[in-house]
């Protein structure tokens, strides 16, 4: 591999392309088409359309049947007869939404006053009509409570136009600055019309042009907090910023001859527009939509039989439904040449979410696991051991139900010509982009996508000029999985315009780049295969616009080499933790335990490369001081790993590295100070320490230098840089822990996390092992907040993006010193509901920590004897510790250092499944699926005494302690929660004093 930017001679093409453009399929570029607003077209000369629109027209029966117009303006929009503006209820089967919210008028540049209105789509969540049927998340749920819709327009054009937008929400514009158009890489001209108008001017371009239209008053500011994403600002983490109701326009090229089908190319059905439901039988090879509404309801799709081989939706055609080409009947058999092609919509709308023809086209029953082979998808092939092609040109699609596109059978076999496809309206969770098969290409698309939008399994597939608007879910770019053999990838000019990619862990399915754990159990890393390879992907030119989540995670599953990064630019990071943004590199392993290889990117430039990668226009360098997972480039890639990635761009610092020696920090440490002094020696005259982004110069005197610092958070991350003159870093880093002064600490056995020692974990690999084992909880105090840091056996995981951890609930209880129980040393108190538990003696207050329930009864908080919430937790996660900040104010007079503490470790719920949030333990029985559902090993605990029930408290004995692990002192576990008594008593612990040292 070349380590430098590849620069291909576009330029020169790039005028002739334009220069040329007037003389492709639309002739007189400077005339405005005549075909303007909803008036139909006129069928060529000598073409005969059919006189009954259910007949089939055979090739020997006319030279050229089609009805379709043959251009012969500049510019071609068209309008639809059922047009409605309605933005948020339903409406009919014979309607076509329109945006009331955007007039778009096109005219060619030359000409202005000949503008013609371009007809302005509109979709919205789940298309106005909730959710039908079920009750459940569907990914919608924040676009439908924002309000967000959008808004798009498209048009065949053959010379320079401009394009009037103009807002009719009632709020105005001062001056074009208030208008941004993106991809701003586009740098399309603008200038304002009126206050409520901008016209763009768009050059001419065989490509054509996919762009927002971003006006000011209608920008809306994302953020997440622990219950997911929201438009509120309070307390709240910013994510992005984006148009609430948005505008897109896919300014098209004029359609080529082979993308528009004569009776000469084979038998057509010229279907009428209306309901459609009788597809199923055709005859015909070619299915022809003329401009018109067409609908298939809500339970049905068309199953094409194996004869139909294209489908052409004209300029103007409106068909909701979604089409399968039925699968080969012979191993060899079935088409060879399919196309489906045209600038008409194909919705979704009639479908509910996860449309299951298997459950009568409701959305997917509740106890399905997935609905992946039955659920509808807009586009399905089957495809068999013949060489197939596939020619998708033009179509929109809208609001896809689930997967919009899928083909399933030989996969080797069956290769994409991919060009001018959209996606809009892609509100739910799965609403994919594509997967392109070997041998395939793909350009000028956008994709509106609420889950993985380039999806890159196949060897020789290229890719250039994709726009994507990102919802929540899911990354851009993904070749992950399963473990895969790939080897020749080429991906040009991905510019994402908006995100909303965000998540409340270290998720393993998101970023701008990804390659996924495996599908089947995402938080295994026992699932590789090393003998398969992944080589050879080259990514150039992409480029995120605002802010973003994360560049790049990478679980690989199967040995990889050679994997190019070239110009990647993030304009900034969102609002979350540094720790939630970072990028990851990780090999795992087999089942047998061998590791996946990377290559050696250091001596064999065979590995990940990065080359030009900016953020906020700063070059990220591994030899230099920005690099880190807290610095700009959050690259957090594992140790093992330091050979196979480097990151280089044009014009960095050459020469020797100064040398460099740093005191007073150990990597990894927990300090009992924020004050920390460092010193250390350099050959260098500057250097720099920076504290959690926080920079300071350091004098250097005779080659040694000291530096007084304060460690301002929880986590800190210090970096000591000395530059040569040349500007070269040598740098040392260290993560350390500052939680306060410390009070005092418990210790428990490591390895009791079993209950009275029959209690076993949950099968499914999000519970890690000795995640629930606790081995320590001290407690700080820090100004006016006190601190309660737990420690675990092993890291604490996220595999459910919540705020923190995700199936850890921790409740730690309070006992004054010298506190009296009301009927003697006997009596004793129960735990917060849902726990099983009882303790020694009352308790005066409860503090919860839990990743997942905030709002909820017991949700996390700081709670007082009668169970009455006095205020927030603060829940921070660092590796196996669990950290819990408090307001010194709520715990009151409590002296912390002479308290009791009783602290044990549950299994956290949603509401629904258990009462208080704590998941139950059950039986061995049940836990077996002897006595219960199969699926309770897989996420609850076993070894206890109950058996699951449908409703609450979810559980037929509750005289077992639901604690997976508890401190009990002196006391022995085992006996403490010993499965015998009629009850299970925790006592409380005293701390133990800090230690001198």
């Amino acid at each position: 591999m070349q380590h430098q930017r590849l620069t291909p001679a576009r330029a020169a093409l790039k005028a002739c392309v334009i220069a040329l453009a007037c003389a492709t399929a639309l002739t007189g570029c400077v005339k405005p088409h005549p075909n303007v607003g909803n008036r139909p077209a006129p069928s060529p000369a000598g073409s005969a359309a059919p006189a009954d629109g259910a007949s089939i027209i055979n090739p020997e029966d006319a030279a050229s049947a089609a009805p379709v117009d043959a251009h012969t303006g500049a510019v071609h929009t068209w309008g639809h007869e059922g047009a409605v503006k309605n933005a948020a209820g339903t409406i009919a089967d014979d309607q076509v939404r329109q945006s009331p919210y955007y007039t778009v008028r096109v005219a060619p540049a030359q000409s202005p006053q000949d503008a013609q209105e371009s007809f302005t789509y509109l979709s919205i969540p789940r298309n106005g009509e909730g959710k039908r049927g079920y009750t459940s998340s569907d990914g919608a749920e924040f676009a439908a409570d924002a309000g967000a819709s959008m808004s798009w327009s498209t048009f065949e054009y053959a010379t320079d136009v401009v394009v009037d937008v103009t807002l009719n929400t009632g709020a105005t514009i001062a001056s074009a600055d208030e208008v941004t158009i993106r991809p701003t890489s586009l740098n399309l001209g603008k200038t304002l019309v009126d206050e409520r108008t901008v016209r763009v001017t768009v050059p001419a371009s065989a490509e054509g042009r996919r762009f927002s239209v971003d006006f000011d008053p209608e920008l809306m500011t994302v953020y997440a907090n622990a219950s997911g994403l929201t438009t509120q600002a309070d307390g709240n983490t910013v994510i992005e910023t984006e148009p609430r109701n948005s505008l897109v326009i896919f300014a098209q090229p004029p359609a080529s001859a082979d993308t528009i089908p004569t009776a000469a190319d084979g038998a057509i059905e010229y279907v009428e527009p209306g309901e459609v439901k009788d597809l199923d039988s055709t005859t015909a090879e070619i299915l022809y939509f003329k401009p018109g509404t067409y609908w298939m309801g809500s339970d049905y799709r068309a199953m094409l039989p194996e004869n139909v081989r294209w489908v052409y939706l004209a300029p103007g055609a409106f068909v909701k439904g979604a089409f399968r080409f039925t699968d080969p009947t012979e191993a060899d058999g079935g088409q060879t040449d399919y196309r489906v092609t045209g600038y008409g919509v194909l919705s979704g709308e009639q479908y509910p979410y996860e449309s299951d023809t298997a459950n009568n086209y409701q959305r997917k029953a509740e106890d399905a696991d997935n609905c992946h082979a039955t659920c509808v998808k807009m586009l399905q092939f089957g495809s068999s051991d013949a060489e197939q092609t596939l020619r998708l040109q033009g179509v929109t699609i809208k609001e896809p139900p689930y997967h919009s596109f899928v083909v399933y059978g030989n996969e080797d076999t069956f290769r994409m010509d991919v060009s001018n496809y959209q996606q809009v309206g892609g509100w739910y969770w799965q609403t994919d982009g594509i997967e392109l098969y070997s041998g395939s290409t793909m350009r000028n698309t956008f994709f509106h996508a609420n889950d993985d939008v380039l999806k890159l399994y196949h060897s020789q597939v290229s890719v250039r000029d994709t726009v994507v608007w990102k919802n929540e879910n899911g990354p851009v770019i993904q070749w992950g999985w399963s473990p895969r053999s790939i080897d020749g990838v080429d991906v040009d000019g991905t510019a994402v315009i908006h995100n909303r990619m965000y998540s409340g862990g270290v998720g393993y399915n998101t970023c701008v780049f990804n390659s996924s754990s495996h599908w089947q159990d995402m938080n295994a890393t026992n699932t590789a295969d090393p003998a398969t390879t992944v080589r050879n992907l080259r990514f150039t030119n992409t480029t995120v616009e605002g802010a973003v989540n994360c560049a790049m995670r990478i679980y690989a599953l199967s040995n990889t080499e050679n994997i190019e990064i070239d110009g990647f630019h993030i304009d900034a990071w969102g609002g979350q933790d540094p720790h939630l943004q970072q990028s990851v590199l990780r090999l795992l392993t087999s089942a047998d335990g061998d590791r996946v290889t990377l290559g050696n990117e250091i001596t064999d430039h065979n590995g990940l490369y990065l080359h030009n990668y900016t953020v906020g226009g700063e070059a990220i360098l591994k030899a230099g001081d920005n690099w880190a997972s807290y610095e700009t480039g959050r690259l957090n890639f594992d140790a093992e790993t330091w050979d196979g990635w480097n990151a280089e761009a044009d014009g960095q610092p050459q020469g020797p590295a100064p040398a460099l020696t740093v005191s007073g920090l150990t990597d990894g440490t927990t300090l009992a100070s924020r004050q920390v002094e460092l010193t250390g020696t350099t050959d260098a005259a500057r250097v720099v320490v920076t504290v959690n982004g926080q920079a300071q110069d350091v004098p250097v005197t005779a080659g040694a230098f000291d530096a007084a610092v304060e460690l301002t958070g929880i986590t800190n991350t210090v970096r000591v840089a000395a530059y040569s003159d040349a500007g070269v870093a040598s740098v040392e880093r260290y993560v350390v822990q500052a939680y306060g002064e410390a009070v005092g600490s418990l210790t428990d056995p490591q390895g009791d996390d079993h209950g009275p020692g029959s209690y076993t974990y949950p099968t499914d690999s999000a519970f890690t092992p000795g995640g629930f084992d606790l081995t320590a909880m001290d407690v700080y105090r820090d100004g006016d907040t006190v601190r309660f840091v737990t420690s675990v056996a092993s890291e604490v995981t996220n595999p459910w993006g919540a705020n923190g951890m995700s199936t850890q609930r921790l409740n730690l209880y309070l006992r004054a010193a010298g506190a009296a129980d009301v009927a003697g040393t006997d009596e004793v108190t129960a735990l917060l509901p849902g726990t099983n538990t009882f303790a020694a003696g009352a308790w005066d207050l409860a503090i919860v920590g839990d990743g997942r329930n905030e709002g909820a009864a017991y949700g996390p908080g700081v709670y007082d004897a009668e169970g009455t919430r006095l205020g927030p937790v603060a829940l921070t996660v660092v590796g196996n510790r669990i950290i819990l900040s408090v307001d010194a104010e709520l715990l009151g007079d409590m002296d912390l250092a002479r308290a009791g503490y009783q602290v044990s470790m549950y299994s956290s719920s949603e509401d629904g499944e258990a009462v208080g949030n704590v998941r139950p333990v059950y039986s061995p029985a049940c836990f077996a699926g002897q006595t219960c559902e199969s699926w309770v090993a897989q996420y609850r605990i076993g070894g206890g005494k109950g058996e699951l029930t449908g409703q609450s408290p979810y559980d037929t004995d509750l005289t077992d302690s639901n604690a997976i692990d508890m401190i009990t002192g002196d006391a022995d576990q085992a006996a403490v929660m010993d499965l015998n008594q009629e009850r299970i008593v925790a006592p409380y612990v005293a701390l133990s004093a800090p230690s001198a040292g």
